[in-house]
Order: structure tokens, then sequence, then C-alpha cells
């Protein structure tokens, strides 16, 4: 689920949706994370990025990215399951844990084309990605928009933030297993494509 947190008391954050009102419950096992602007020197070797462009492309194709998003690789990996890469080799096979039929340049109704995966290098305005599907290169412009995540706590989680959450209900509460934080937008959060509230 997705909204505005309105409140947070202990371990307990108020969050507000089109809907109504969320309890969402969070303790030191919950993964944190927050999003905020970034820049292109935070876009490193063996980083992780989404990047999305404005124009339609093909997959595969190189695209000029309109925004990316900046993600620490974990224990090696990037989100997808891919492994981040060393300067002189990439990764060969797909791991295990990488859905079947996961994406890596992503379209659909109201979406344009997204690259994701590891980045293999960064030359001037030109990004190399390693993707579970090869290699592919995203330029970028001084239009383009960053965004960094990075590990945070539960101290980070105040009134005014964007939250999503994912986790389990209970008694009408959402016991969060993780929560992403970022910016609110004129004091408001984009609903779309909220995360469902079981995991």
């Amino acid at each position: 689920m997705r909204g505005l947190i309105a409140s947070v008391s202990g371990n307990a954050a108020q969050v507000t949706q089109q809907s109504g009102t969320t309890t969402v419950d969070f303790t030191d096992s919950t993964k944190v994370t927050e999003v905020t602007p970034g820049a292109l020197t935070d876009v490193t070797a063996g980083s992780c990025i989404t990047a999305r462009s404005k124009e339609d492309t093909q997959p595969g194709s190189p695209i000029t990215a309109a925004s990316v998003r900046v993600s620490p690789a974990e224990n090696g990996k990037c989100p997808e399951g891919k492994q981040a890469p060393t300067p002189s080799s990439t990764p060969s096979g797909t791991p295990s844990e990488t859905p079947s039929g996961t994406p890596t340049t992503t379209t659909g109704p109201g979406k344009k084309p997204a690259v994701q995966g590891s980045v293999a290098s960064v030359a001037g305005n030109t990004i190399t990605v390693n993707t579970a599907s090869g290699s592919q290169t995203v330029t970028v412009t001084d239009k383009t928009k960053y965004t960094k995540e990075t590990a945070a706590n539960s101290q980070a989680i105040s009134a005014g933030k964007c939250l999503t959450a994912r986790g389990s209900e209970n008694n009408g509460a959402l016991q969060a297993t993780s929560i992403s934080l970022q910016p609110a937008e004129k004091g408001k959060c984009n609903e779309g494509g909220g995360e469902p509230h079981h995991r």
C-alpha cells in the first residue's frame, strides 16, 4: 500500500490514502529504505539502476533517460537478482532467484521503456548497464532526473513523507515487513502503482 504519512506514534504510522486512513505497524526488523533526490555522481559501477525513457523504443535498444533511480546492490546483486558485475567480466547465466519471465526492459500500457540492472561503467553522459538480457546503453542529459535509494531505519518514518509498505494485514492494520519512504510532491503522493498489501 502507498500513501501520505499523517502521523507517527511509537511503532505505528497513520497513512492517508484516497480510500481512507490505514495503520501501518513496524518493528526494528522492518526493512526501511528512503528515496531522496540524487545526481549523476551517485551512479557508480556496481550500483543498481532503473532508467526510464520518455520515448518508445524497442526492448534492448539504447535509451535516453528521463529519470534514473539508483539503489545499492545487496550482497552483490540487484533487485531483479542479477549479479553485480566486475569491471572485466559479465555474469554468466541467470541466478536461480530471478523470477522466470521477469523483463529487464519493461513496457506496457501507459509505461515508457525501463532498463533495470547493474551499472558496468559510466563514461560522460553514457551509462552501460548489465541486464539479465545483456549489456544496454543509457544516455543521460541535463534534463534527466535522479533519485537514490538508501538504507534507513524506523527513525526516518515521519509525517509528511510518502510511504510504500509491504506486509500482511492483522486486525485492520498492515504489519509491515518492508517500508520505502519518498518525499511528497506538494503534500501529495502518487498512489498509482502502489504495492500490494500481501507479500
